[in-house]
């Protein structure tokens, strides 16, 4: 694979990378290129957490990567999911969000094996030095800066929180210091811990890289937007069962959710369904070989194929492509991609897990 090639397949599907002349300066250094996403043990696994993340470790890939999965335990508890129980939140790691990613993976026909998955509590004890990484980290950060930046824990701007909750950005940004993660990767909610360290890791003791970071594309809600201007009100969340699809529901369960889909006839703006087809469906491209079909009856003028995004959204917005015959297109393709994830719930263990989960995540409320 060319270098270009590299470029290509790393960005694509991205919202933003930071920054485009770093990226090219680690593909052409020829260094092992070391990427980490992290994750709190919190909901259900939805399509942003499995489908898109793990689409994109896939992307890393077969671009070379080395892909680390973080399973955030300390900073689940410094968030007080799951109640704030270490035994939950670590029975909840290992056994049902680790879980949901493997199977995710296999939707990209990536086995666990091709990455590797690390806990909060190993990287913590093998590696002691992550505690002078964090202090040091927490020297290149202002107080200030630090309340500004706990908005990557979901916490409101100016909202009042307990100590702990300022260890949350230094305690990030020590993560990749202390793995040596030069390609940083999450959506754009994560954007002000990759900052500060893009910032702050160069600073600090030892021969660290500054990371590159890789911000993928925002995959909506399917509830309608509360705000045009407030791009996380469109955001698909775990805390609002019904803007999400999870990586294990069932067929019915899917068709459901996206016939109820916020999707108003000839309007292209915040749709979360042309979202999910340029996002999902295409990957981000503009155009997509095999194609995607949606079938119509023929008296709604028959199967129609469509190879380009400009084309659907053309349709759409013309009325020519009606928002039930999108949904229906969009939860047979569904239906068809997760069916790996929904097999690997079909293992008994997988799915008392499951079971579990949801009742955890019931008492943590």
């Amino acid at each position: 694979m060319t270098r270009e090639e590299k470029i290509k397949i790393i960005k694509r599907n991205c919202q933003e990378v930071l920054t485009d002349e770093d990226l090219k300066k680690l593909i052409e250094s020829g260094k092992p290129i070391n990427h980490y996403i992290g994750f709190e043990i919190s909901g259900l696994v939805h399509l942003g957490t499995g489908y898109m993340s793990m689409g994109k470790i896939a992307d890393f890939l077969k671009a070379g990567a080395r892909c680390k999965i973080f399973l955030a335990d300390f900073h689940t508890y410094l968030n007080n999911k799951l109640g704030g129980d270490w035994d939950n939140i670590r029975w909840a790691s290992e056994n049902y969000f680790k879980q949901a990613l493997i199977a995710s993976l296999k939707c990209f026909g990536v086995e666990e094996n091709q990455v590797e998955f690390v806990s909060g509590k190993k990287l913590y004890e093998e590696n002691p030095i992550h505690w002078q990484n964090f202090m040091e980290i927490g020297k290149q950060v202002t107080l200030s800066r630090n309340l500004r930046s706990i908005s990557i824990m979901g916490k409101a701007k100016g909202k009042e929180v307990d100590m702990a909750t300022l260890f949350y950005p230094p305690l990030q940004v020590a993560d990749i210091a202390t793995m040596e993660i030069n390609l940083a990767h999450a959506g754009m909610d994560q954007r002000k811990a990759h900052v500060i360290a893009r910032e702050a890791i160069k600073k600090i003791r030892g021969n660290h890289q500054t990371p590159v970071a890789i911000h993928h594309n925002l995959i909506a809600g399917l509830t309608a937007p509360e705000g045009e201007d407030d791009q996380e009100s469109l955001k698909m969340s775990k805390s609002k069962p019904n803007s999400a699809i999870f990586v294990h529901d069932t067929p019915d369960e899917i068709r459901e959710k996206i016939k109820k889909a916020y999707g108003p006839p000839g309007i292209v703006e915040f749709n979360p369904l042309l979202n999910w087809v340029e996002t999902l469906v295409f990957w981000g491209e503009k155009e997509l070989e095999a194609g995607f079909e949606i079938k119509r009856q023929e008296r709604f003028g028959g199967n129609v194929t469509y190879f380009k995004t400009a084309d659907l959204i053309s349709d759409y917005k013309n009325n020519k492509l009606f928002p039930l015959d999108l949904k229906n297109g969009l939860s047979d393709w569904l239906i068809e991609r997760l069916e790996p994830v929904r097999m690997y719930f079909e293992v008994k263990k997988h799915k008392q897990a499951m079971e579990k989960m949801k009742g955890l995540i019931k008492l943590s409320k």
